[in-house]
């Protein structure tokens, strides 16, 4: 079996303070977009394998092996799964990659067995594995709270075109959050934002990300990133989760290109053109 696991951009991240777990209370919208890692699942009779090449840490700390390996657990199945990862989701870039790999692989394998978990079931699973974990069992636009595991609403929102825009180094997360200091008044109330109905929503009206100051005090050129986008013609432009991508919405391809060919490039650096995951008019 093969799949698609998608990164993820956040149009919003709104950080509300720390939790007494340790972890830190969010409101995100995030969005699946048209960067994938393919991951190879072949059924086999016992045990758990993995083959990651390029994910620079152990089998046992890959996100994809401990959904895997949490699956036949919980399900008591005696058979087991060879699963092949190959990335193309860059590491430690705020686009969600090893969680989309965790939650893909979970929903492969509920299929591969006949379905033995409701959703209700695999989410309780993800959110055991990491916060983002959750929003891959829906990839579309969504409206997540708690530590960024849990489902709030669906938000209808516009299609665009995204240009990633990836410096040469990754961020860690867990660092920035560290750092993070919560203003004393907050801003907006995303759970203000109507998800449903037939109006959709501007990506580009969404735009705010808590984490940004504190990641932009330590790399000051993500603060050039995001106004080079803008300079060239992007509706709009923020940091991805806690980074290192930011990325520029676009009105569609076209414009987007156009802006491509007038933005200046770095050595070392990505520029990634997607789009969201859509078929025709809706998000798939």
């Amino acid at each position: 079996m093969k799949i698609h696991a998608p990164a993820k951009i956040n149009l919003s991240l709104r950080v509300l303070g720390k939790r007494q777990d340790g972890y830190h209370e969010v409101q995100t919208i995030m969005i699946p977009v048209t960067l994938f890692d393919e991951i190879f699942l072949e059924q086999k009779s016992k045990g758990v394998f993995l083959k990651a090449p390029g994910c620079n840490c152990s089998v046992e700390e890959n996100l994809a092996y401990k959904a895997a390996r949490l699956f036949l657990d919980k399900s008591g199945k005696k058979e087991g799964v060879s699963v092949t990862l190959v990335k193309h989701i860059p590491i430690g870039a705020g686009l969600g990659g090893g969680s989309s790999d965790a939650g893909s692989v979970l929903l492969a394998m509920n299929t591969m067995f006949d379905e033995p978990f409701k959703k209700s079931e695999l989410m309780s699973m993800a959110r055991k594995i990491g916060a983002d974990c959750p929003f891959f069992l829906f990839p579309r636009p969504m409206l997540m709270g708690s530590r960024g595991d849990e489902v709030l609403h669906d938000v209808n929102v516009e299609g665009r075109a995204f240009l990633l825009v990836l410096p040469a180094f990754g961020i860690s997360t867990a660092y920035v959050y560290s750092l993070f200091r919560a203003p004393l008044t907050q801003g907006v109330d995303l759970l203000k934002i109507d998800g449903g109905g037939n109006k959709k929503i501007a990506p580009e009206r969404l735009l705010v990300n808590d984490l940004e100051s504190v990641a932009f005090q330590l790399h000051p050129e993500l603060t050039r990133i995001k106004q080079e986008l803008l300079d060239v013609g992007a509706l709009g432009a923020l940091m991805s989760g806690s980074g290192s991508t930011v990325f520029g919405v676009f009105r569609d391809k076209e414009h987007m290109c156009t802006a491509m060919d007038k933005m200046p490039t770095q050595e070392g650096y990505s520029y990634i053109p997607t789009t969201g995951m859509m078929e025709g008019d809706q998000w798939k």
